[in-house]
């Protein structure tokens, strides 16, 4: 007699295990995955600068303490490096404008409008311009490679291993510091324009100082003075974000530090200009007359 042995039938196999999930999984994530990388990266790049904005304002308003003392000191440190180009940068290329376009306005017969025209016209654009590129060029490189150069030696990572927020104790203090620096430069660039035209018009069109000044502040306004002012703080806010990311997302050791340095003061000019159209655009919509000659 022959005893046969039930055989156990094999266990089924285990379904594969999902595949992890990619960057562009999903539907939304998938069609952005189709973008070509061209237009894909500036649009993710500016999405994190504002998710990092966004981070940065909810932790220094949500916690309005325990930082101001960093940013006392970076404001210190950045002030000393920068007054100087920035006021031989503004007396300077200001100087030279003036010296060209007082001669084309007393060739009019028309010296009594150079000093609001000019004045006008710089505060909004050239002294704006100059401001932001020395803020940007000194301010926001030091802030990129300080950044950066923690973020390649893996100090960032350590903190977060620590349980550190490096936004609340790197980026809040620092984007504040370059918000108020360049908020702050707007009255002495303004008087340092002022200066540079008066001397430009007294040397080039022989015009008297009480001429000059009667006729610029005739024509000044409380309100172009704020616009002003806003104006800087935006410019200085913006700068701050985009060095500050840039800085914290560097990687590729001290040639990807360079580079992220670089990328930060190119991404800030673009985005001053895109702003200083903007700005001025809504300004001057909102505020018709604020440019009229009284």
């Amino acid at each position: 007699m022959i005893m046969t042995v039930p055989v156990e039938p094999p266990p089924p196999a285990e379904p594969p295990a999902p595949a992890p999930a990619g960057p562009y999984d999903g539907r939304a994530n998938a069609v952005l995955g189709r973008v070509p990388a061209a237009v894909r990266t500036p649009v993710l790049e500016a999405g994190g600068m504002i998710l990092l904005l966004g981070r940065i304002v909810h932790s220094a308003v949500r916690h309005p303490r325990g930082y101001w003392g960093s940013v006392v000191d970076e404001m210190y440190l950045t002030i000393r490096q920068a007054w100087i180009p920035i006021a031989a940068a503004l007396f300077g290329f200001l100087m030279f404008m003036s010296i060209l376009t007082v001669q084309f306005f007393a060739m009019a017969g028309a010296s009594q409008l150079f000093g609001p025209l000019l004045f006008l016209q710089s505060i909004r654009t050239f002294s704006m311009w100059i401001d932001s590129m020395v803020v940007a060029g000194v301010i926001g490189t030091a802030l990129t490679a300080d950044v950066g150069a923690r973020k390649v030696r893996e100090e960032i990572d350590a903190m977060e291993v620590m349980g550190i927020d490096p936004v609340r104790d790197l980026a809040v203090p620092r984007v504040l510091s370059i918000t108020f620096i360049t908020t702050l430069l707007a009255i002495p660039s303004m008087l340092i324009t002022m200066f540079s035209m008066q001397i430009g018009a007294a040397y080039v069109a022989g015009m008297p100082a009480s001429h000059f000044y009667s006729n610029l502040f005739s024509n000044m306004s409380p309100v172009e003075v704020a616009s002003v002012v806003a104006n800087h703080f935006l410019v200085g806010l913006l700068i701050g974000t985009i060095c500050c990311y840039k800085g914290l997302n560097a990687s590729g050791g001290a040639i990807g530090l360079g580079r992220s340095v670089n990328q930060a003061v190119v991404l800030s000019f673009v985005a001053v200009w895109i702003l200083q159209l903007a700005y001025n655009s809504l300004l001057l919509g909102v505020v018709p007359g604020l440019g009229a000659f009284r």
